[in-house]
């Protein structure tokens, strides 16, 4: 009989009542019983804990309850706990422990089929670990043979890659986690996530010089191009830097606020009459506000997703306002360490929004080729698996236009690049932005690397069957072979087409004799020899 023991003591040193904290609508114990219960081969389940409360909610979630003292609920060892659990309970025929810790609700692992696995391979100790190796609580299955030798017995390992919940962060990915948003997110007719079109963002900026008819002319353009949205940037100088502040690029300015003081004229009026122009070329219009004022201005005027700057990811004030419009959010994360990327997802998910793209970005205007490291969407997906990932590049155009096109083959799922109508312009990003005939270019080898990609699947593809069967040999006869003739190497060669015997299958002819003359060139099978 196999019986599972969910630990749930009331304290935890960094996360204060981490148990009782809730994941999708429910308390992590509460996730853990339901878990647990539904595993086939559990014939019981128990919470062990310290706390009343939680005592109580296991009961009213049909579990029973082990109650432990003080000197199980500190930084005790779970071997310990599930020792206590199973002399606690002391049902004859119990054959296994089951142990469920509540800081894994989004367990991805099949539990019935791990214990399948275990039992069918004499596995006494069987635990899981994430994509690192990691060891971690998602299950642990013991025998009772091996809760009573404890260390004797040697581990096997199972993977379950689910968030482990030891920090706020890790509470706010472990509801992400659960969430749809977590493979797609939809905005206007387009998905954006793993397995869909990548989404191509040209990024304007305030390129169009604070002209309306120039920035139409931007609208239609990208729109011609292939782009799937454009983006400008809003904010007010004298909200956005000190008087003091210098510039941290070339320019002949001599301070942001000056820079951007003639870049900051468009307000509700010009952004409304360029959404709607937008809206009428099939391309999503939208902007980065770049304080909250902004943003709430943007949201009034129902634009359907925001863009956050890298530079305004530590903004928690922003972060909440724009998040808590209930729309899609890309968030930019040049120049962040984990630590405060970490910080700000929490920020937005914890608002209740889980519409989240974070983008790749390298926070260098213009990026050197040489430092671009592409490499950081691997790493973004590899921290964050649950989140789709993308690419702000701030490269200097290529000739070719392909630097986009590999963020694309490396997995971002969106991709954004400055864009102006003229490279020559001055007073804005225009030096590194792409033209629309580059932009026309990156739509078309982003397109490209999407169809050349595919699935990976290691099978005979359908394309490959016509020259698999023409261009791989047989093996056949070099010479006529007599009946009765012992067969050696010597005798065989390897010839096209593959309608015969393959080659790894020479060795079951070899030292075999031949039931009947074999002529030369002749393939053979295993029926010709005995």
């Amino acid at each position: 009989m196999i019986v599972a023991v969910i630990p749930a003591k009331e304290g935890s040193t960094r996360l204060p009542q981490k148990n009782m904290m809730e994941v999708d609508g429910a308390p992590l114990v509460v996730h853990a019983i339901r878990q647990a219960r539904s595993v086939r081969q559990v014939e019981k389940v128990y919470v062990s804990t310290d706390s009343d409360a939680i005592a109580a909610l296991a009961e009213e979630n049909g579990a029973g309850v082990v109650r432990r003292g003080a000197d199980l609920a500190g930084d005790t060892a779970l071997i310990d706990v599930y020792c206590h659990a199973l002399n606690a309970i002391g049902e004859e025929g119990i054959t296994h422990i089951l142990g469920v810790q509540p800081d894994h609700p989004g367990r991805k692992s099949d539990m019935d089929g791990s214990i399948d696995y275990a039992l069918a391979n004499d596995i006494d100790d069987l635990f899981t670990v994430d994509r690192h190796g990691k060891r971690n609580g998602a299950l642990r299955l013991l025998s009772v043979k091996a809760l009573r030798a404890r260390p004797t017995i040697y581990p096997s390992a199972y993977r379950d890659d689910c968030v482990n919940i030891h920090t706020r962060t890790d509470l706010a990915l472990a509801d992400h986690e659960r969430s749809p948003f977590s493979r797609e997110i939809a905005v206007e007719g387009h998905r954006i996530g793993p397995g869909h079109p990548t989404f191509i963002i040209a990024e304007a900026a305030c390129n169009h010089m604070c002209d309306v008819d120039m920035a139409k002319k931007m609208i239609d353009l990208a729109a011609e191009a292939g782009a799937d949205a454009i983006k400008f940037q809003t904010y007010k100088a004298e909200r956005l830097a000190r008087r003091e502040a210098k510039l941290y690029w070339e320019g002949k300015e001599t301070s942001q606020i000056e820079y951007y003081g003639r870049l900051d004229r468009f307000g509700a009026a010009e952004y409304e009459t360029l959404f709607a122009h937008a809206r009428e070329k099939g391309i999503i219009g939208f902007s980065t506000p770049f304080d909250p004022e902004n943003a709430s201005m943007l949201n009034d005027l129902g634009m359907p997703l925001f863009k956050i700057a890298s530079c305004d990811l530590p903004d928690s004030r922003l972060l909440r306002r724009v998040a808590g419009f209930g729309k899609p959010v890309i968030l930019s994360v040049g120049g962040a360490n984990t630590e405060e990327i970490d910080r700000a997802v929490a920020t937005i998910f914890e608002t209740g929004n889980h519409q989240l793209v974070l983008m790749s970005c390298m926070l260098s205007y213009p990026t050197p080729d040489e430092n671009a490291d592409l490499l950081r969407i691997r790493a973004l997906k590899d921290r964050y698996p649950d989140i789709i990932i993308g690419l702000s590049d701030h490269t200097e155009p290529d000739p070719n236009m392909v630097i986009p096109a590999l963020g694309a083959a490396l997995g971002a799922s969106a991709i954004e690049k400055h864009y102006t109508l003229d490279r020559s312009k001055t007073g804005s990003g225009h030096f590194f932005s792409v033209t629309p005939e580059d932009l026309k270019a990156m739509v078309a080898n982003i397109r490209l690397a999407e169809r050349v990609l595919g699935e990976g699947r290691l099978e005979v593809a359908e394309v490959e069957e016509a020259a698999r069967g023409s261009a791989r040999r047989s093996i056949v006869a070099e010479r006529p072979i007599r009946s009765g003739e012992v067969i050696d190497s010597s005798m065989l060669g390897m010839k096209r087409p593959a309608d015969g015997l393959p080659g790894w299958m020479i060795d079951q002819v070899v030292g075999k004799r031949a039931k009947r003359d074999i002529g030369a060139d002749e393939a053979l099978s295993l029926d010709i020899v005995e």
